[in-house]
């Protein structure tokens, strides 16, 4: 490509590669200066010679990962001539004046045209307008597509405020607002704004900025039209409106940065403003609930209207609900490469009597309708399908028109489709209430497509499609192309990382229970009791023992981790070990001491290992970081890999955060003022405390999917393949991974809090963690002698991976079920195991 028309080119042909490296900023000021000059990851990325956006981004997280070598060299170039490049522009702005004068509408404002392509941005050249009608427009209201050189300030030296635009720190004012800057230089080079996708470089257009500032803004798209709903009644008991976060646009293909994720009020205004519209093909929502009501059938939608629905059959229920012309149902796509979502319809009980189906499932064990049933034969007949789970508490019936499936999802409430371990009592609530948490939760995570396992597992695929649309020269078309860097294809675990039933564990080992304990990999959660003997005097004269929680500790191992997404390669002979591959690896960690007043790392029992077994990559990387001498003997792992699941744990943690905000738990909180709210906020809406915990079961249930077992009932033998083994997402090495970083990272806080503080846990029970202190409150325990949080300790937050107080009880308590072996962990919270003497 023509240097001169590639913009990445462009700004490479002006950066002197000759001199000594400028260092490297600190991350927060690496994501500014690329940001401030315009430039997104993907640019940086081809810059640097291919390097992938996702690299790019753990250079400019926290903790840092330091890029080395030419492209480090490199990168740290281009970062000082944007620099350079800041300085340069912001010292030429004329300084802004403090009290200025309103400016009067009649007045203009003389900015330059935006500039060619191949200017010289050491000697620009004089600019001037080509006709009157490109004279600057005056003044308006309407925020300019380009920032005039005075119209920012700056802030004080390492203040930040998240951007208007797209919620990365800044530290520029514009019109008192925090906010990038954006340059014409930038505009006319084809960087896209914050907040904005790139864009291919332009020609000069023919307006100034402001002359586009003051064109007509598209009015905005109309409500749904009388004609296809009915009057709208108010609901009888309706649900707080959720906050504007809630509407917000779903994360693009590139993950979205920690932090920024809808939070605070404050930031939760920024995120209104930025939100998009709802297309008109989804303005009446993602779903609807059914009832009857006054013996007609009634559509309840998420906003609180209602209309009714004709409907007599469920094959004439999907034609309504898939008739643009009476409603209008569905939801965007997640991600470019991605599908708009399917219309879900939820059938109270009085809706499944309407549809003369059974008022539950006589077969308990299938779940389903069987295929002769009339109701499935009638919907076959008039030319629907389903899918080949049948229909069942969530069924999808779907028709072929043009070649292009449509399909809607449907909700069986009476059948358990809103199971009670997740949702509670929400199969109870009146209909009103229902569609709206429903409605919350389709707007904030996905539109639910089965149980919460099916719903987190559906949401790792949206939010990354394994395919995309690519044209095809040879077969003159758009074909379907496997995306890099995604779970596209099925492959087989490593024999390590399959369960027992796996047919390539039986191939090796035909009797069930067979492989010995040491061929299997055993990543879980640590499940520990100090024996009472280790129990210390000084323990013993504290008053109390208090337990800490760790906050959606799966969901929070997922941030920044890289799983592998292609097949395992196998590694027989004494592999070295490389951190940053992920997998399985065969090595002894016998010999590494442990104080015993912790559990072992390495070991979900948190007992030493007594030889040679499996570890996943993070559990040998801590052992590494331990001071282990690491020897693997054999190795499984994956060459090609990326951080998969950061958009999941971006899109759940900010569906969390922006719900606990709602319910007055914010990131904000000092510790007291946390442990308060959290006492507490349970009294809060009930919706919202149902759908906090629905978010939680997402998360912990989509990581438990990943490995999901056989139904061992009479239709499976052991050994043969069960149905998940054909998904793209059935991980069990991804599974590993996840909770082995959860354990380590657990282990490591309570290390630090051990050589600081002396402190030492006296049971686990997987995320939950209970210490000896002199108070009821955890408080104490998370303080070193200084008074001051421990670095690398427990830290009391809302965000995942903070810890929360998950109860007290009295020392003589705590030492009289010690004393049994009784896990006090997982007992903390249950005052009636109390014993009286």
């Amino acid at each position: 490509m023509d240097p001169v028309a590639d913009p990445v080119n462009a700004v490479l042909a002006r950066i002197p590669l000759d001199g000594p490296v400028p260092p490297l900023p600190e991350p927060s000021e690496r994501v500014r200066l690329r940001e401030g000059f315009g430039w997104t990851q993907v640019q940086l990325g081809t810059a640097l010679g291919g390097i992938r956006r996702e690299t790019v981004w753990t250079w400019e997280s926290e903790p840092p990962r330091t890029p080395r070598g030419a492209k480090g060299q490199l990168y740290a170039r281009i970062l000082a001539y944007f620099a350079h490049e800041l300085d340069r522009v912001a010292a030429r702005a004329p300084a802004p004046t403090p009290e200025a004068e309103p400016v009067p509408q009649s007045a203009v404002v003389t900015e330059e045209p935006p500039l060619p392509l191949d200017f010289d941005i050491e000697d620009p050249p004089e600019l001037t307008w080509e006709s009157a009608e490109q004279a600057p427009a005056q003044v308006d209201a309407a925020e300019p597509e380009y920032d005039v050189p005075g119209s920012w300030t700056e802030l004080p030296e390492g203040v930040t405020r998240p951007c208007a635009r797209c919620g990365q720190p800044t530290s520029f004012l514009v019109g008192g607002q925090p906010r990038h800057v954006y340059l014409q230089a930038m505009a006319s080079m084809g960087m896209p704004r914050c907040g904005t996708r790139a864009a291919a470089p332009a020609a000069p257009v023919s307006l100034p900025p402001t002359a586009a500032a003051t064109a007509p803004v598209p009015a905005p798209v109309p409500a749904p039209a009388a004609a296809h709903t009915a009057p709208v009644e108010a609901p009888a008991s309706p649900a707080p409106a959720l906050p504007a976060a809630a509407t917000a646009a779903r994360p693009s293909a590139e993950p979205r940065r920690p932090g920024t994720a809808a939070g605070p009020a404050s930031r939760r205004k920024t995120v209104k403003k930025a939100a998009k519209p709802v297309a008109p093909e989804h303005a009446d929502g993602p779903l609807i609930v059914l009832a009857v009501t006054d013996g007609a059938l009634t559509a309840h939608l998420v906003d609180g209207r209602t209309m009714p629905c004709p409907a007599k059959t469920l094959q004439a229920l999907a034609a309504w609900a898939l008739d643009k012309n009476k409603i209008r149902l569905g939801a965007a796509k997640l991600h470019d490469n991605g599908f708009d979502q399917d219309p879900l319809l939820v059938l109270t009980e009085s809706a499944v009597a309407h549809f003369a189906l059974p008022a539950d499932l006589a077969d308990q064990e299938d779940l389903r309708l069987p295929a002769n049933d009339k109701i499935v034969k009638n919907i076959t007949k008039a030319g629907w399908e389903l899918t080949k789970s049948g229909f069942g508490p969530w069924a999808r019936i779907f028709k072929r028109v043009d070649g292009k499936r449509h399909c809607v999802q449907l909700a069986l409430v009476p059948w358990g489709a809103l199971e009670t371990r997740a949702w509670g009592n929400a199969g109870d609530l009146p209909v009103g209430d229902l569609a709206s948490m429903l409605g919350m939760y389709a707007r904030l995570v996905i539109t639910p497509r089965g149980t919460v396992a099916v719903t987190g597992d559906e949401l790792m695929t949206a939010l990354r499609p394994p395919t995309r649309a690519e044209w095809s020269e040879q077969e003159g078309k758009y074909v379907s192309a496997k995306v890099p860097h995604t779970l596209h294809t099925v492959v087989d675990p490593a024999p390590c990382e399959a369960p027992d039933e796996h047919p390539v564990v039986v191939a090796d080992y035909p009797e069930e229970g067979s492989r010995p304990v040491s061929e299997a990999l055993d990543e879980e959660a640590c499940v520990w009791v100090r024996p009472a003997e280790l129990v210390t005097d000084t323990e013993r004269a504290c008053t109390h023992v208090a337990a800490l929680d760790v906050q959606v500790a799966f969901l929070a191992a997922c941030r920044r981790l890289h799983v592998g997404t292609g097949p395992a390669i196998h590694y027989p002979r004494n592999p070295d070990f490389d951190p940053e591959l992920p997998g399985s690896w065969y090595l002894d960690l016998s010999h590494v001491e442990t104080d015993p007043r912790l559990p072992s790392p390495f070991t979900s029992s948190g007992e030493r290992p007594d030889g040679p077994a499996w570890y996943a990559t993070p559990t040998v990387a801590y052992a590494v970081e331990l001071g282990a001498d690491v020897r693997p003997l054999e190795a499984w792992v994956r060459e090609t890999h990326s951080p998969y699941l950061q958009p999941w744990y971006d899109t759940l943690r900010g569906a969390y955060l922006t719900v606990m905000a709602e319910l007055g738990v914010t990131p904000d909180l000092d510790d007291e003022a946390f442990i308060a709210a959290m006492a507490v906020y349970k009294d809060g809406d009930p919706l919202l405390v149902t759908l906090t915990d629905v978010i939680k079961a997402t998360a912990k249930s989509g990581i438990g999917k990943l490995r999901q077992r056989p139904n061992m009932g009479v239709d499976h033998v052991f050994g043969d393949p069960w149905p998940a083994l054909k998904r793209l997402t059935w991980r069990p090495d991804i599974r590993a991974m996840i909770l082995s970083k959860a354990r380590t990272n657990m282990h490591r806080k309570m290390l630090n809090l051990a050589r600081v503080a002396n402190r030492y846990p006296l049971a686990i029970n997987n995320d939950c963690v209970v210490y000896a202190t002199s108070s009821p409150s955890p408080v104490p325990v998370l303080l070193g002698p200084d008074g001051e949080p421990i670095r690398g300790g427990f830290r009391l937050g809302v965000n995942p991976g903070s810890v929360k107080a998950q109860g007290s009880q009295t020392i003589t308590w705590a030492l009289d079920l010690l004393a049994d072996g009784v896990n006090i962990a997982n007992e903390i919270k249950d005052a009636s195991l109390v014993r009286v003497a």
